[in-house]
């Protein structure tokens, strides 16, 4: 026995197929207006990606851009049904395809991840806070992060410099981190160096006080007066920059 063909199905395919590619339009019940459905579509996804990737539309112009986002509207079947989050399947599929002009480029990999990490870090949900106080009793207390955020290694300076004025002098190692501030919920942007980074990871991945934070930097220094004036340094930074919220009674 043939299972029955699910006509509307089978027509929502084939329309958005067409609304992809241009090509095989479907038969509807309003022929004439069927290709609306296609330039509706397409204004949704180019005004999200136009959004989310000001800094790369600077970058490569306007010309590529437009090519940038054909070429992805024509080649990938979008999955998420949240609207907000197309950027990240962009990204994504820009990392695993072919795009024109992708050779003359090798940095756009990373700027399109950093301008989509701003849209995430925005948009999540709130993570669980820990109770924590302003003072530190003591260097045993626990440094409280705050976990709405991201740290990112990238090529160029996108978040000290504009686009226009990076060059290939400025190509090196750079550590940024992109979170949602507690109190005001906006993105911030910090430069960083490698040792803060490795704090960071630590605080917000086990129990650090300030004791152990002078432990985690003394491999970047060898006299301990110097390790603990960094520590402190770090730790007035994060807490002005609302990167360690504050403290907590280690008991």
């Amino acid at each position: 026995m043939k299972k029955s063909i699910n006509k509307t199905f089978m027509l929502q395919t084939e329309l958005g197929n067409y609304c992809r590619t241009g090509l095989d339009e479907p038969k509807t019940t309003i022929q004439e207006l069927t290709f609306q459905y296609r330039r509706l579509v397409f204004n949704v996804i180019e005004d999200t990606l136009t959004m989310a990737f000001p800094l790369t539309q600077e970058l490569i112009g306007k010309k590529r851009w437009k090519k940038m986002v054909d070429f992805f509207f024509k080649n990938h079947k979008c999955e998420t049904p949240q609207v907000w989050k197309l950027p990240k399947e962009f990204t994504d599929f820009y990392n695993g395809n072919l795009f024109p002009f992708k050779k003359q480029f090798d940095e756009l990999s990373t700027l399109l991840q950093y301008e989509w990490i701003e849209t995430e870090v925005f948009m999540m949900e709130d993570e669980p806070i820990q109770y924590f106080e302003k003072e530190r009793k003591n260097l045993d207390d626990l440094l409280v992060p705050n976990p709405e955020i991201r740290i990112l290694p990238i090529l160029y300076p996108y978040h000290l410099k504009k686009i226009s004025e990076i060059s290939k002098e400025d190509k090196g190692q750079y550590f940024v981190s992109i979170h949602r501030d507690f109190y005001s919920k906006r993105i911030h942007f910090l430069d960083l160096s490698y040792p803060y980074v490795e704090s960071l990871i630590k605080i917000n991945a086990e129990k650090v006080s300030s004791n152990d934070l002078y432990q985690i930097l003394a491999k970047f220094h060898d006299d301990a007066d110097k390790v603990k004036e960094y520590a402190e340094e770090f730790i007035a930074f994060s807490l002005d920059k609302n990167i360690i919220l504050g403290f907590q009674n280690s008991k």
